[in-house]
């Protein structure tokens, strides 16, 4: 028996599947950008034109956001790299009235937010780096914006060298 595809993985070409499957390094960075926000979700987004896509997920709180979930771009905060490709960081999301009324807030109950834009080393935005918590957080490290943008860069490299050369 064929096993059937996902609409979420029809949106990932099979080389971003096999990126995804081959790189334990990306559940690392996810550990690490956990241990490095002291939020309790984290996550690697693809974009595409209108949809947010789960590519791997660190979620030990069960958030209830899994690999391959597709969302609709609009409706999600990292949709905000498309407009402001800098690192994003929300210690309290109740209090600013745009970003509290997206619907995956109140879907998944956040309250604080860290991102970074993944982009490819050619310049393309590939999708979002993010950690989330229902918790608000303090984000009083200096270097967390640098860092969570090191590891999206690194997450952006190991997409690009595991993309096919048609891909690229």
């Amino acid at each position: 028996m064929v096993p059937s595809v996902t609409y979420a993985q029809s949106l990932l070409s099979a080389d971003e599947r096999a990126a995804i499957a081959e790189i334990e390094a990306s559940t690392n960075i996810l550990k690490l950008v956990t241990r490095l926000t002291g939020m309790r979700f984290a996550g690697i987004a693809k974009f595409t034109d209108l949809e947010w896509v789960v590519c791997s997920a660190y979620d030990p709180m069960q958030m209830g956001i899994h690999v391959d979930d597709v969302l609709d771009l609009e409706t999600t905060l990292c949709s905000e790299f498309c407009i402001n490709p800098h690192t994003l960081f929300v210690p309290q999301i109740s209090l600013d009235g745009r970003l509290a009324a997206r619907p995956v807030v109140k879907k998944y109950a956040i309250e604080s937010y860290a991102g970074a834009p993944i982009f490819l080393p050619d310049g393309r935005l590939f999708g979002a780096l993010c950690a989330l918590d229902s918790r608000a957080m303090l984000f009083d490290d200096p270097n967390l914006p640098e860092t969570l943008s090191l590891f999206a860069r690194l997450i952006g490299c190991i997409f690009y060298a595991n993309l096919a050369p048609t891909d690229q």
